[in-house]
């Protein structure tokens, strides 16, 4: 069965490496928006460079929707208990909320176009201070 969700992580991703195999799971809770008492929680598995994106990317309380495939389990607690939870391979995850690492990449795309936008204008005022181009001369 094929779902699409939208929730937020209640751990920090859990990354590993199985040979060449890279997997990272996390639990998401996702709130009934008719029901503000009723989240359910669900397990997330990804895999290859998509792991790799959820671990850079993720952290506790990161708002993604993640599309997938989804498993019922159901199993007995350690007192006994019968119990059940929701696992999700993901086919797709996407960031909807901020995340620490883009935050960074903000700043740093941010200081970077600063320094391009100083070295336009040093340039304009180099051009506009009585240098004239030749190649923009209209005059025969």
């Amino acid at each position: 069965m094929k779902v699409k969700e939208i929730g937020n992580l209640t751990t920090d991703p859990n990354y590993g490496e199985k040979g060449e195999v890279k997997y990272c799971n996390f639990n998401v809770a996702i709130n009934n928006p008719f029901n503000k008492e009723d989240t359910e929680f669900i397990q997330v598995s990804t895999f290859g460079k998509q792991a790799e994106a959820c671990r850079d990317n993720l952290k506790k309380g990161s708002q993604i929707c993640v599309e997938g495939t989804i498993k019922a389990s159901a199993y007995l607690s350690n007192d006994g208990e019968p119990k059940a939870s929701l696992n999700v391979k993901a086919h797709e995850v996407l960031f909807l909320g901020k995340s620490f690492n883009r935050e960074q990449n903000l700043k740093q795309n941010q200081d970077g176009y600063s320094q391009i936008d100083a070295a336009l204008r040093k340039t304009d005022e180099n051009h506009t201070s009585g240098h004239q181009n030749p190649g923009n001369s209209m005059e025969r």
